[in-house]
């Protein structure tokens, strides 16, 4: 036990040595997971490699006492996440986890009646691809969901739940993201404050009202059509009313403002704008969902809490866990401003909860002689050829 715990933060010897994968889409998803490792292995001329054939792109280091491998998405969607996992279980065989992190949209209140905010982070139970399925004249069917979280991870996830970790996750966002802010390249990723956490009724439509527009002037349904200009523009450029904005607790105690109307205290204001944490069905597809009503639609049917668009590809590939952070509400009014923020909440919210992940010991338990794999193979094979007697060998280690 001593001799495990002494080594198991040493540089793994091979590929082998590696059982969880952190997947990121966006650029600004995998810099602050880059910036959160305790420690970078291929930083020396040194390289892992990769099989013959596999495109992917990977940084490899140490994130909290675990060997991590983060692998790089050449763009967003379900097939290409697909592809990616592929290459990645090629050159990575003992992959036992992939966790896909970054931002997401996020359903404004589920059925349980909690509220969700900008920032709040979401961690998957399963996972539905919501546009596979057949279109009928009247009516689309869904093929199936792809399923709950494999046994282990089901587990995990059941204790990550628990209001003891949840509590502990929540403190260890704040203390890692601090850590984060204080470097300045993420010094703008900061909490942007709840005046700018807005959110519109579903039907309220993101289009020019204080100006004319011959194209928006028109539009009063679900299916009219808005400018081209207005779908690129923000809300504050098209007039898009505060006084239709929907008053949410949440966002008052982040203000300072008690339930009947009174200030509260800088300790509580504090405590409000910390990021909570989700567990449920995240929805999954190739196109970006940008519509209140849909995604009111799609949540009250299929119980989804979130939408992105990768986890649907890694599903099948590699068990798949699904962190990540609230940057808008899915609707048409969505904009860049909070994805800073949520990419480093997403980001610590994984440190965190990979501080609770537990290895197996087929991963972390290495040979204590200062021999690599390769190197020892080659001295065996070479005393083989001088000598029939046995070969001593130290304690056993496993790959």
């Amino acid at each position: 036990m001593v001799a495990h715990a002494a080594n198991q933060f040493c540089r793994p010897e091979g590929r082998d040595g590696f059982e969880i994968a952190i997947i990121c889409a966006l650029t600004i998803e995998r810099d602050p997971i880059e910036a959160l490792l305790d420690e970078e292995y291929e930083t020396d001329a040194f390289s892992y490699g990769k099989a013959d054939g596999d495109l992917n792109s990977y940084t490899t280091g140490r994130l909290a006492n675990h060997h991590v491998v983060i692998v790089y998405m050449p763009e967003v969607g379900i097939t290409s996440a697909a592809a990616v996992v592929a290459n990645l279980r090629s050159s990575f065989r003992r992959i036992k986890i992939g966790i896909l992190v970054g931002i997401c949209g996020g359903v404004p209140k589920v059925s349980s009646g909690a509220e969700i905010v900008l920032g709040d982070v979401i961690i998957s139970t399963s996972v539905i691809q919501f546009d596979n399925g057949k279109q009928y004249p009247n009516t689309f069917i869904r093929k199936h969901t792809l399923g709950r979280l494999n046994s282990e991870i089901g587990s995990f996830v059941g204790q990550l739940s628990g209001t003891r970790l949840r509590t502990r996750i929540r403190d260890k966002i704040s203390h890692f993201s601090s850590q984060l802010w204080d470097k300045d390249e993420f010094r703008h990723s900061g909490y942007p404050g709840p005046m700018s956490d807005i959110l519109y009724p579903a039907e309220y439509r993101h289009k020019h009202r204080q100006q004319p527009c011959d194209v928006c002037d028109n539009c009063a349904n679900q299916n009219d059509e808005v400018c081209e200009i207005a779908l690129r523009s923000a809300c504050r450029d098209l007039g898009c009313g505060i006084e239709t904005q929907i008053t949410r607790n949440r966002i008052q105690a982040a203000k300072g403002i008690a339930p009947n109307g009174s200030q509260t205290t800088e300790a509580d204001i504090q405590e409000a704008r910390k990021p909570r944490i989700h567990f449920g069905r995240i929805a999954c597809s190739n196109q970006v969902m940008k519509s209140g009503q849909h995604r009111d639609d799609i949540a009250r049917k299929e119980g989804v809490i979130g939408f992105e668009m990768e986890s649907a590809g890694t599903w099948d590939y590699v068990p798949t866990l699904v962190i990540k952070s609230v940057a808008d509400y899915a609707d048409c009014h969505k904009s860049k401003e909070w994805q800073g923020y949520a990419a480093i909440t997403a980001a610590t919210c994984t440190k965190a909860v990979l501080e609770v992940w537990r290895s197996t010991d087929s991963v972390t338990e290495y040979r204590t002689e200062t021999l690599g794999f390769e190197r020892l193979d080659r001295v065996n094979q070479q005393e083989s050829r001088t000598s029939r007697e046995s070969v001593a060998h130290g304690p056993a280690y496993y790959m």
